[in-house]
């Protein structure tokens, strides 16, 4: 069993938390989009989750985010969105790649074709990636 580093996932509750009564006390109407940028806003603490190897209840914070934006976005979709701003396993280290795969799981478990659509975007970061840096180097070659 894998345990969390630098007491991170006690720091990722109350990061969830916070983001949660943010949604839940946003002065005015709260709109899909405004879920949708606070899971963007998260991303960091996705990584930083996984890099300390806290396997978050990825489910929970979906219905948690979806219950506070009074669930104008569904459970699902906050999930699925979750999963877009995961990291890449080729960034990772082993025992991290091992947390991202148990988070992801879950999704997997609950609703199906999580992994396939992930896959789908890493292999597209990595090519776009590759022609990057084929790029970077042609420019080298001619200057």
């Amino acid at each position: 069993m894998i345990t969390p580093k630098n007491r991170y996932d006690e720091i990722f509750e109350i990061e969830i938390d916070g983001w949660c009564y943010g949604l839940e006390h946003f002065p005015g109407e709260v709109q899909p989009a405004i879920v949708f940028r606070v899971v963007g806003e998260l991303s960091v603490s996705f990584r930083a989750a996984v890099e300390n190897h806290v396997i978050f209840d990825l489910l929970d914070v979906a219905n948690r985010l979806a219950r506070a934006g009074k669930y104008l976005v569904r459970e699902k979709e906050v999930a699925f969105a979750i999963l877009a701003h995961l990291p890449s396993p080729s960034t990772l280290d082993e025992d991290s790649q091992f947390v991202l795969a148990q988070v992801v799981d879950q999704v997997e478990q609950a609703y199906g074709g999580a992994l396939e659509r992930l896959q789908k975007k890493w292999l597209w970061e990595r090519r776009k990636q590759e022609e990057q840096s084929s790029q970077e180097r042609e420019k080298l070659k001619a200057a």
